[in-house]
Formats: structure tokens, C-alpha cells, sequence
């Protein structure tokens, strides 16, 4: 893509479409129903009624579409239409309410005469009133559907157009009824076929290159011209219409249109034949299509093998030698205008050839990536499929945090540098999950204190990628005193070091004073390490048991303890604070089956993510072990626009994010302010309310909408252009005929005839003219509608 050209303004932009650009919509922006009479026995009076529907296309033109009387699926067609008279039955259908609900009252007004007859809300279906008729509530205790709607300005796939018929409750939620075919008149319960769009497309015109519009006498360039091409929906030219290129108004031929400068061709395109030649020597020829702005300037160039498809040069481009071999190159076709359709496969791009006389001579099927391509199957509008998106806070949780350590037996001595100590055989035996028994001693062995058994082992844990600088260790074992004598004093313990000696004891679990023969119990110790010591073997554990004990009178001889050790276990958990990376989940999925069709991990400021450990959901945890998999999907992430005070005035001068995760339970929590863009974080310096600087410069004004009514006598006569903030406005000739001016021209408002004129959308300002209204005969109503301020 060169570039976009603004169609009203004729401005050219270079680069690519604004990020909003889109389909328009040329489909019925509004609908008008008129009720006419008919001559049906030839006496000149009216003496049968109908109705039509017209469509209005957005360019203001008028279609009609659907002609019938009381039941709109039965097309009518008029045998002498004549003017409306007071004898003429006269129609309206209003929606009322009984007991069972909402249902239509259709009345027929003849002579001064109202009669009616009640049918349901599909306008056919008779209805038996239950209970007191009345107008429908809108309040609270409303509990049916009410205001039918029809949506036209939709196509079927083969261009029939359509109407989707709908019903909105009390809460404003719409129910498809079903929908008519408008050109056959038809009612169909349930959705419209697979493939019905909007009717039209907005790539139904080209633009061509700038011409000079010269005098044919002199050659004097007298203006510029851009020459518009319009196409049918069939790619047949509808017609051609000369521009402005400054302007962008429709452009008035003085003399006749020339290449500029006069007399030698200036095309937009400029195409030649190349060759890439390659690192071998040889010569690969292709087609480059220059593109030139109205200042003849090169803008860019597409590249395209001999026959028209894509080409991407791998070597050095320059001139083709004379000695190419091969068939002589073809210069490929100019298209002008394109449009993207969809078939069976999927979407396709179809380019319109057009010949010297601006007519349509063929058309191109390609994929989207420029390769030729056979459609599949029916050709149509491409629809996009429906889809919700939502988006999760989670947390890369790592997996790395609680290794399985490895105890290797080693001696006690380090750890208990006393004589009495006898480090005990096998104790491997016991790091590995089985039993050690201690025996008791046969009496004491020379010095003071007793005979104490002593096993060690060192622990030892690999270290995750990240942690916080601290591992927990866990240690625990059972121990059971065998007798034969009772324990005396303090008869054992359970020690964890981190470094040898008492000095580097980080934790002591003492067995209980004076253990009784047949005593068991488990001994736990708990610290926290250093990461780097626990990975590199500095962390150990020892055990040290009384098996003989002569203190004399404190513990009178003889004392003789056996012991047996079981269950030894060892955890260890890194602190992983901090380590847990925070990511966006974005789930897509389909709003009609449910089913998941994408799934994207973005950063917080939406760079693609790999997750590297376990998805869970983010916790404050310490040690790692509170970091658990979220009981639910419902953390959801909300976008709040905030505003900050850098100044310190008073007055917010910097607009940043805060973005909040909502919780199972509907709980907001902060997880960060940002930038505005969400491109890196943001800390304010003051948050102040935005509203603030509203405050300061004054509120906006507030607007509301006037109800207006008058009448108007014969020969009286009312203009919009008194009225510069018009919104809408309703005309009812009453007894007689009035003449309406518009854009149009002149027009007749029959007898009984309701007009009515509004703005279209929200962001319409007002209701523009010409528009004026006179009363010829009887009295003309005008009931209108004029924006004021509050």
C-alpha cells in the first residue's frame, strides 16, 4: 500500500489506513412507511388502503421495497392508485398489553369510525384479550417482551434484501423473531441465512490518476482532474466522475482532458521489466510497477513475476541483458480496484481489470498473500465470526523450589567434639529411610559424663535459578528408648548446624528428661539457611544419644539405654519471594459455542511470554509453599485511568494506569500503576481526581432536547432554517394537502400523510435543510424537536 486519499477532502496520505478504517455500510440507513389508497372498483374514489415500505440509503436516495396491506408477508400490488380522501379507511397499529403480555391492536378508521382487530406480536396471529388492557409498563414489574423492531439495510448472499424483525424487554434485551424477505414479501421464523451481510461495499469505486483538463485550441492547462470510477456490485461500471484532486468537489470540464503535460503521457503506473541477477551469473526477469504521486514523484513499486503473480527479488536488480533466453516478457495486467471476498475455504482477494474505455474487462482471484487462486464453493461477503475475550492475571510460578535433597552420612565428631562420643556404625541406613539402633553401653568409659552415641549426616539441595538468598530446612525422625534402665537427666537430641561446632547449632529438639524405658516420640528441627550453604554441603544434621549414665547421685548407677531410631525425613524450600513472574492471560472464545479458539501470554505491557514454569495464581507467599493453583478462573484484570499532580497546583497534568486484579470473589487489588500506554510502570507523585481539572475550568455545558408543536392554516408556511438546532421534525396533513420543499424539490403531502424527518446517530449535530413546509388545504401539524441549553 502507497498510501489512502480522504474522498471528501482529496487529501493523499502516504502509508497505511488509519487503524479504525472500515467496511461502510451502504445499506438502509432509515426506514419511511406510507399508507396510499387505491381505486379498486374504477369509480374514482378511494375505497381500499395500503402501504409502502421505502428504504433510505445513506447518500439520501430512496428504494422502494415492499408494497401489501395488513399482513406485510402478502406482497399488493395497487390497481389506480388515487389521493386519500376522508372516506378512505385509514390504519394504525399500536402495541397494548393484557394479562398475557404485549400483544398489537391494529385500528381501521372510516367515516369517523374506529374499529380494530388484536393479533400477536408477529402481526398475523390472532389474539384473545385475558385479563384489562392497557399501555405496557416499562417499570420493574414488566416481565414480557415489548417494542418490535425491524432492521433492514441487510442482504441476503445472492444481494435479496431483507428485514430482521426484533423485540426488546424491559431490560433492553432483543429477541429475534425472524425476518422478511422484502422482495417477495415472505415472514421466516429464526435467524437469517448463513451469509446474509450488509447490503453493498464501500470498495464499489477506484480512483485514477491526475489528468489535465486543457484547451484544445492552445494546449493551456486549465485545472487538474482526478477521475473516479464507480462499480456495480457485480464489478460492471456504473459510472464516471471527474474531481477535484484539491478539494475533493465534483469538477466541471472547460476543454478536454489530456495527459499532463499536454501531449506526452504521465500514467500513474509506470511498468517495466527487470532482471535479478543472481550470484551465479544468471538473470531472473520480473515486472516492477512504479507508483507516482500528482507531482509525478516515485512513491513505491511492487514486484510481480511474468505472469502477474508476487515476485520477491534475492538478487541485484538492473537491466536485463540482451541474451536472455525465453519466452519475451509480458507486461501484466493494470487493475483497478479490488475486494476482499470469502468462499467455502476462507477469504480471497478479487482485482478488476478495466480496458481503455473505463469498462470492466476481467477479474483476478488471488490469496491474500498474491498467489493465484480458484474460489471453493459459494463466493460472498466475508462475515467476522463472534468472539469474547478475556483477560486472566497469572503468574509464571517456578518449579524448581523444593528439591529433593541428598543425606550423605558423615562423622559426628565435628559436630559433637566431646571424648564421650562413639560415632554409631550403619547410620546410612537410616538417612535412607530405614532403622539404626543404638545399643545401650556396657558401663562407663573413662572421663566424666557417660557414654553418648552420635550419627551425622550432611544435607544438601540443588539451587533454583532464582531465590530470595534463604532455603528452609525441615528435619524430623522418631525415637524410641529401649531400656533396659530408665533415662536420667538429659538423655538425647536432634541438632541442625550450618558449619561444625556448637557455635554454627541453628536449631535443638531435646528428647524429654528422664525418659522411661518404652518412651518413643518424634523429634522435629526447623532454620533458615543460606541458599548458597544449603547448595554447597555446609547444612548437617546430628544425632546424639545417652547410652550409659553413672552422674553420681544425681543419676545413681547403674543407668544402661538402648535406642532405636526410625523415619528420618528431610524437606528444604528455597525462598522464591519475588521470583513468581506476573503475565497476562488472553482467552478468545467463541460467543456462540464456548469453545476456546486462542489462547496469547502477553507481558503487563503486552510483549509476547513463554511461560517457563507452572501457571497459578499470584500469592504473597514467603517460602514458595503458599503459591498454589488458582481455585478458579475468575482473575480478571481491569484497565482504571488515573491522573497525577507533578506540579503540586492542585490541577492533575499526567494521565497513568493502575491496573486491578479481580478475584474469585469479586475483590480488587492493585497490581501496579503504569504508564498511560502500559509501556513501562509509572510511580505518581500526587493522584488527584481527573475530574479536577474540569472543576477548575469550569463544567461543560449540559444539553437537552425542546419539544415543539404548531399548526399550520391553509397558505401558512414553515422553514427549518429558522430552527439552527432542528433535531427532528413530523408533518401530518389533516383534511386536506400540503407541499413540502426539500433538496429534492417540490412534493405533495397527502391527506392523513404522517412525514417525518430526524438525526440519524448520536453524534449528529443537527438537522439540515432545505426543508420547508406549507399548508395548502385544511391544517398541516408539525410536531418538532429543537437541541437547547441547560
Amino acid at each position: 500500500m502507497v498510501g489512502w486519499i480522504d474522498t471528501a477532502t482529496g487529501t493523499f496520505t502516504p502509508g497505511a489506513l488509519p487503524g479504525d478504517a472500515g467496511t461502510c455500510d451502504a445499506g438502509c440507513v432509515d426506514t419511511i412507511c406510507r399508507q396510499l389508497c387505491d381505486d379498486t372498483d374504477g369509480d374514482g374514489a378511494a375505497d381500499v388502503t395500503y402501504s409502502e415500505l421505502w428504504c433510505v440509503h445513506a447518500d439520501g436516495t430512496v428504494e422502494l421495497v415492499l408494497t401489501y396491506q395488513d399482513d406485510p408477508s402478502v406482497p399488493y400490488t395497487p390497481v389506480a392508485p388515487v389521493a386519500c380522501t376522508y372516506g378512505c379507511p385509514q390504519s394504525e397499529m399500536v402495541m397494548l398489553c393484557d394479562g398475557s403480555g404485549p400483544f398489537l391492536r391494529r385500528y381501521v378508521f372510516l367515516a369517523g369510525t374506529a374499529s380494530f382487530e388484536d393479533v400477536a406480536l408477529d402481526g398475523q396471529t390472532p389474539h384473545v384479550v385475558t385479563g384489562t388492557v392497557g399501555v405496557c409498563s416499562a417499570g420493574p414489574d414488566c416481565a414480557s417482551p415489548s417494542t418490535p423492531t425491524a432492521t433492514v439495510g441487510l442482504c441476503l448472499a445472492d444481494g435479496t434484501p431483507i428485514a430482521v424483525l426484533l423485540t426488546r424487554d424491559c431490560d433492553g434485551v432483543t429477541t429475534q423473531a425472524g425476518w422478511v424477505n422484502l422482495t417477495a414479501g415472505q415472514f421466516n421464523a429464526g435467524a437469517p441465512p448463513v451469509g446474509a451481510a450488509a447490503c453493498g461495499d464501500s470498495r464499489a469505486f477506484e480512483l485514477a490518476g491526475i489528468l489535465c483538463d486543457a484547451d484544445p485550441a492552445t494546449g493551456d492547462v486549465l485545472g487538474l482532474v482526478l477521475i473516479q470510477y464507480a462499480y456495480n456490485p457485480d464489478g460492471s461500471l456504473a459510472g464516471v466522475t471527474l474531481v477535484n484532486p484539491g478539494t475533493g468537489d465534483p469538477y466541471v470540464l472547460q476543454g478536454e482532458l489530456r495527459h499532463c503535460p499536454t501531449g506526452q503521457a504521465q500514467p500513474e503506473q509506470d511498468i517495466v521489466v527487470l532482471c535479478d541477477v543472481q550470484a551465479d551469473g544468471t538473470a531472473v526477469p520480473f515486472v516492477r510497477d512504479y507508483r507516482r504521486d500528482e507531482n509525478t514523484l516515485i512513491v513505491g513499486h511492487s514486484d510481480y513475476t511474468l505472469d502477474g503473480g508476487a515476485y520477491l527479488v534475492t538478487g541485484t536488480v538492473g537491466q536485463c541483458p540482451t541474451e536472455i533466453s525465453g519466452p519475451v516478457p509480458v507486461v501484466p495486467q493494470v487493475f483497478h480496484g479490488e475486494v476482499v471476498l470469502c468462499d467455502d475455504a476462507g477469504s480471497f482477494v478479487r482485482k478488476f481489470v478495466q480496458g481503455p474505455d473505463g469498462a470492466v474487462t476481467a477479474v483476478v482471484n488471488l490469496t491474500l498473500d498474491g498467489a493465484a487462486y480458484v474460489p471453493v464453493g459459494a463466493v460472498g461477503q466475508c462475515t467476522e465470526p463472534c468472539r469474547d475475550a478475556a483477560t486472566l492475571l497469572l503468574c509464571d510460578l517456578p518449579t524448581d523450589g523444593a528439591p529433593a535433597p541428598t543425606i550423605t552420612d558423615t562423622s559426628g565428631v565435628p559436630y559433637y567434639p566431646y571424648t564421650t562420643g562413639v560415632p554409631a556404625a550403619g547410620a546410612q541406613a537410616l538417612w535412607d529411610g530405614g532403622t539404626l539402633t543404638l545399643p545401650a553401653a556396657a558401663g562407663p568409659q573413662p572421663g566424666t559424663g557417660g557414654t553418648v552415641r552420635t550419627a551425622a549426616a550432611i544435607i544438601q539441595a540443588p539451587r533454583p535459578v532464582c531465590d530470595a538468598g534463604t532455603a528452609r530446612v525441615t528435619v524430623r525422625v522418631d525415637a524410641a528408648q529401649l531400656g533396659p534402665d530408665a533415662g536420667c537427666a538429659n538423655t538425647g537430641f536432634l541438632g541442625l548446624y550450618n558449619g561444625v561446632g556448637e557455635v554454627n547449632r541453628v536449631d535443638l529438639a531435646l528428647a524429654p528428661l528422664n525418659t522411661p524405658a518404652g518412651w518413643s516420640g518424634t523429634l522435629s528441627v526447623q532454620a533458615d539457611v543460606p541458599a548458597a550453604d544449603l547448595a554447597a554441603g555446609n547444612v548437617a544434621v546430628l544425632l546424639a544419644f545417652d547410652a550409659y549414665d553413672d552422674s553420681g547421685t544425681v543419676c545413681p548407677p547403674p543407668r544402661h539405654t538402648g535406642w532405636e531410631l526410625s523415619d528420618f525425613s528431610t524437606t528444604v524450600a528455597y525462598d522464591q519471594t519475588d521470583c513468581a513472574a506476573q503475565f497476562l492471560r488472553n482467552v478468545t472464545v467463541d460467543c456462540e459455542t464456548g469453545a476456546v479458539t486462542a489462547v496469547t501470554d502477553t507481558t503487563l505491557d503486552g510483549a509476547p511470554y513463554t511461560v517457563a514454569g507452572e501457571v497459578g495464581q499470584c500469592t504473597a507467599g514467603g517460602d514458595g509453599s503458599s503459591v498454589t493453583v488458582p481455585p478458579c478462573d475468575a482473575n480478571h484484570v481491569i484497565e482504571a485511568c488515573r491522573c497525577d499532580d507533578t506540579d503540586g497546583d492542585g490541577i492533575p497534568d499526567t494521565a497513568y494506569v493502575e491496573l486491578l486484579a479481580v478475584d474469585c470473589d469479586g475483590n480488587l487489588s492493585s497490581i501496579g500503576t503504569y504508564t498511560a500506554g502500559l509501556t513501562a510502570p509509572y510511580t505518581p507523585v500526587a493522584p488527584v481526581d481527573c475530574e479536577a481539572a474540569d472543576d477548575e475550568a469550569g463544567a461543560d455545558p449540559a444539553f437537552g432536547v425542546q419539544a415543539r408543536r404548531t399548526e399550520l392554516t391553509a397558505g401558512a408556511s414553515w422553514s427549518a432554517a429558522a430552527w439552527p438546532t432542528l433535531q427532528s421534525i413530523t408533518a401530518v396533513a389533516h383534511a386536506g394537502t400540503g407541499t413540502v420543499t426539500t433538496a429534492d424539490g417540490l412534493s405533495t403531502l397527502h391527506t392523513g400523510e404522517a412525514a417525518t424527518w430526524s438525526v440519524g446517530r448520536d453524534t449528529d449535530a443537527l438537522l439540515t435543510g432545505p426543508l420547508t413546509i406549507t399548508a395548502d388545504t385544511g391544517t398541516v401539524t408539525l410536531s418538532y424537536t429543537i437541541g437547547v441549553t441547560l
